[in-house]
């Protein structure tokens, strides 16, 4: 500026530019900026956030964030294709969202909360666009803001030894803050009950924030070693050195634990490593389950395991199969991850809970408070008979008809 010091940087595509893509200036986030990106030979328009955290006075140093690039010509993204142009002339471009950088609490402020914000936007006035412009008379909507930034920050809801310089307390008050944003994205469809609509606000599950560090036994990310392999059922090899490198020694384990609550057994007749003979299922299943209610929390002592059980009996909680593993498990409320590690009715930290949320209004609902547990699979039969169409072919649930102003 006119006294020598930096203040803004401006972003160029190319040095023989003369007008830049954006001029950022500190705190300032610009959203959707137009670039190019070549994809094997081909320039294709991409849409990008910026966000300038800081600059030196002389200049020295920038702090700044681009977020990811999106193809603003992926049509393939909407079904039918024509329903892309339709948004992006009348709404925007599909703007790029951040999952990164939770346990810094500058980007949480300043990056992910402010990026998701703009995305709740956007997708409430699309819908609200195709609503009104296509006669919709029914629209199921996906936000996923509350998840995405939940796995990264409701852990940090509570102090930890791995993260001294974070304070709890400012972490929780950016969780309070997600969930103002998403009631003004729902503020966005109140109007529509008025027109005679009826509005149902679901989730697939919540979040908790855990009291201790998990133990590791119900991750979904991968096979699930720690706690298997202290039993004594999951066996790495080793090296020439003797130690054990990250390879599963298949001629010595006897199950392995994956897909969050699931064990396998690794039985003979299922794979061509297996080791485990089929006469001996039960047994085996029998000493993994006593075994898994004698683990103890290293820093608690208290048990790890909620509920152990044979894929049988876990029909019972609305599970089993085929595809289904041998024991399903379930982590008690102390060490939890943060959802689909326990049973639903967990509790954790900081009022926090698994258990999905269920709120109806409009036409066809009645003003009230039910005690009833309203599942996942009941949602559908409610929807067909407020609807009035037949229930899904495959339907499980039954329809929540203690809400309904109508008996059935």
């Amino acid at each position: 500026n006119e006294t020598g010091r930096y203040t803004q940087v401006a972003v160029y595509k190319s040095k023989k530019d003369e007008q830049p893509l954006v001029t950022l200036k500190p705190g300032e986030m610009h959203f959707n900026v137009l670039d190019e990106y070549v994809d094997n030979g081909q320039k294709v328009t991409v849409n990008r956030h910026y966000k300038l955290f800081q600059i030196a006075e002389d200049g020295s140093a920038v702090s700044m964030w681009l977020s990811d690039a999106y193809d603003t010509t992926k049509e393939a993204l909407f079904y039918p294709h024509s329903l892309f142009s339709q948004v992006a002339e009348n709404v925007g471009y599909v703007p790029p969202m951040t999952a990164m950088c939770g346990t810094n609490p500058l980007m949480v402020e300043e990056k992910i909360l402010p990026a998701w914000r703009n995305y709740d936007r956007w997708q409430a006035e699309a819908l609200m666009y195709l609503i009104q412009a296509n006669g919709y008379q029914a629209v199921f909507s996906h936000l996923h803001n509350v998840d995405c930034i939940g796995h990264q920050i409701w852990r940090l809801a509570k102090a930890r030894a791995e993260h001294p310089d974070i304070d709890p307390q400012q972490y929780q008050g950016f969780l309070e803050q997600v969930y103002q944003d998403t009631d003004d994205y729902l503020g966005h469809f109140l109007p529509l009950l008025d027109e005679g609509w009826t509005i149902f606000i679901v989730s697939d599950h919540a979040q908790i924030c855990p009291e201790h560090e998990p133990p590791f036994l119900c991750d979904g990310s991968g096979v699930d070693l720690r706690v298997m392999e202290e039993l004594g059922f999951t066996v790495l090899k080793k090296n020439a050195e003797g130690k054990p490198i990250r390879e599963i020694d298949w001629s010595q384990t006897k199950a392995v634990a994956t897909r969050m609550n699931h064990i396998y057994l690794n039985l003979t007749s299922r794979w061509e490593n297996g080791i485990v003979d089929p006469k001996d299922q039960y047994e085996l299943e029998e000493e993994i389950m006593t075994a898994l209610y004698g683990y103890r929390h290293k820093e608690s002592g208290k048990r790890v395991i909620a509920c152990a059980l044979r894929t049988k009996d876990a029909y019972l909680l609305g599970m089993g199969g085929p595809e289904c593993g041998d024991i399903i498990v379930f982590q008690s409320e102390q060490n939890l991850m943060d959802h689909g590690d326990s049973l639903s009715t967990a509790l954790g930290l900081q009022h926090t809970s698994v258990s999905p949320i269920f709120v109806a209004a409009g036409r066809g609902i009645r003003h009230m408070t039910i005690d009833r547990y309203i599942r996942q699979v009941d949602i559908a039969p409610t929807v067909a008979v407020l609807g009035g169409v037949r229930f899904p072919a495959q339907c499980e649930g039954a329809p929540a008809y203690q809400l309904f102003t109508e008996n059935l």
